[in-house]
């Protein structure tokens, strides 16, 4: 990739050339570059965002095969989990915040992308992985202290019951841990339904503004 075209939307034109022509190490060297380059935050805006919105896109029209959709997911969510280590290496005694998304749930880019963009605020971020019962959710939080669990939803919530997972989920965990959501379908969510301690993140500013004030009182603790 050329200097000129080092920028953001070189790396999403670069990379989804690369997944078209089955380039997988041209695709993992211009992810690397990407995430070396650009902060959290911008990478995810900028560059991640659109080549997955974009390969989904193309996916669904059939410009890509299912393989190359994989093969990109892949190679980000590959980058995703080393920055997550790196950032977390830095930030051992933070406050910690646990990443999830509701059984049935299978999109888990979303909440990787969310941890990686905590853990670089300076809040501990641990990734539980998608499709987890809340069940397990409840175990976890009570063999791990955390602030709180945020929980990425991009399903319709009707398919897969948010409304009672939520209840459960709420009913599993003290009020001292709170429950964010996010994602698309959780803007679709009747606010009247959403339980106690459950709140609502309308996009990515409002979450980041929560990241900075929690890790803020990491620090004075």
């Amino acid at each position: 990739m050329s200097a000129t075209s080092a920028e953001p939307e070189g790396y999403v034109t670069g990379i989804l050339a690369a997944i078209t022509g089955y380039r997988i190490a041209e695709c993992d060297r211009l992810i690397a570059e990407a995430q070396a380059r650009l902060a959290p935050v911008a990478l995810i805006r900028e560059v991640y965002s659109p080549v997955l919105r974009t390969a989904g896109d193309r996916w669904q029209n059939g410009e890509l095969s299912v393989v190359q959709e994989h093969m990109l997911s892949s190679a980000v969510r590959r980058q995703l989990g080393r920055a997550l280590d790196g950032h977390n290496r830095a930030t051992p005694a933070a406050p910690c915040v646990a990443y999830t998304t509701l059984s049935g749930e299978r999109h888990e880019m979303g909440s990787l992308m969310l941890a990686v963009i905590g853990a670089s605020l300076g809040v501990r971020a641990v990734y539980l992985g998608p499709d987890l019962p809340v069940s397990e959710v409840g175990r976890f939080c009570a063999n791990v202290p955390v602030t709180a669990v945020a929980i990425s939803i991009i399903t319709r919530p009707q398919v897969i019951d948010v409304d009672e997972q939520l209840l459960e989920l709420r009913a599993m965990l003290p009020p001292s841990i709170d429950i964010w959501l996010g994602g698309y379908s959780a803007l679709h969510l009747d606010p009247g339904q959403i339980p106690d301690n459950c709140t609502l993140i309308p996009d990515l500013a409002d979450f980041e503004r929560r990241l900075a004030a929690l890790a803020a009182q990491g620090r004075q603790s």
